[in-house]
């Protein structure tokens, strides 16, 4: 039974809700890569908290209602009963997606997931949108937890909003499901390291990651171009005391945000909480 809504709306909800939900407003928007650059990164969309950026993959399910689905009428997926929620993910012979989530994991460990609905129809939909909390009625999957897909067959993930696993189908096994309270807890424990709570070094991370996604001929302009950006920034800062730090940091994000959007055609989001 389809659901109600589109992945469309799912995604750009579930943004909003959660970019609103931030304690301090955001700079700039979430990151957006076109068809062409999803298929090479694997993300619907980067949002940036404080240094330690969050990717989401959205996949919109189908309400099971009948108990001839293969997932409960065999009985391999204790405690799933219906009705429950099933998301497909992408054939290994058609996408790269699986494979470059888990790399994009490995590299930004806790931050990269699958985030499905747990809204029936377009009632709760609605109902969840308005009181902002979309993304606090989704389900969260871990593509390392996933793991490599085995082969080229279609599978799948079957859950509930009330149930703290889901199962990995063809050949049912249960995996964790996450909670949104899950995913912020364990960025909160990443937050506590150096490199994400020292403004300096995060803004340095987060250019490194940028430049790294760029494009061969914006790689090799970028040092140009922060050079460029810092004799600006010099300019700007000139009546204040001088600080070098400071200016590296803001010359650091603001190389970052360049390459985004002219070279990636997005825009960076940075939030720093309160």
């Amino acid at each position: 039974m389809k659901v109600g809504y589109t992945e469309f709306s799912y995604g750009y909800a579930f943004t909003e809700n959660l970019v609103r939900s931030l304690p301090t407003g955001p700079v700039g928007a979430p990151i957006f890569p076109n068809l062409v650059q999803e298929a090479q990164l694997g993300f619907d969309v980067k949002i940036n908290q404080p240094a330690a950026p969050l990717f989401f993959q959205f996949k919109l399910p189908e309400r099971m209602k009948k108990g001839t689905a293969f997932e409960v009428s065999n009985g391999n997926c204790p405690g799933l009963v219906t009705p429950f929620y099933r998301i497909g993910l992408m054939r290994s012979d058609l996408s790269k997606q699986h494979r470059h989530l888990i790399e994009l994991e490995e590299r930004f460990p806790s931050c990269v997931f699958y985030a499905a609905p747990c809204l029936a129809d377009i009632h709760a939909f609605n109902r969840s949108y308005g009181l902002g909390r979309v993304f606090r009625d989704s389900a969260f999957f871990s593509p390392r937890e996933i793991g490599p897909l085995p082969d080229n067959k279609q599978h799948t993930l079957a859950y509930r909003r009330d149930l703290a696993h889901a199962f990995f189908c063809s050949e049912p096994q249960a995996m964790r499901k996450w909670s949104f309270d899950d995913v912020i807890e364990k960025i909160e424990a990443l937050l506590k390291q150096k490199q994400f709570s020292d403004a300096r070094a995060a803004a340095r991370n987060a250019r490194d990651q940028i430049v790294e996604l760029a494009s061969s001929g914006w790689r090799r302009q970028s040092a140009g171009l922060a050079d460029r950006i810092r004799v600006r920034v010099q300019t700007v800062q000139s009546t204040l005391a001088p600080d070098t730090e400071r200016e590296e940091t803001i010359t650091d994000l603001l190389v970052a945000r360049e390459i985004a959007r002219v070279d990636l055609g997005v825009e960076m989001l940075l939030a720093q909480p309160s």
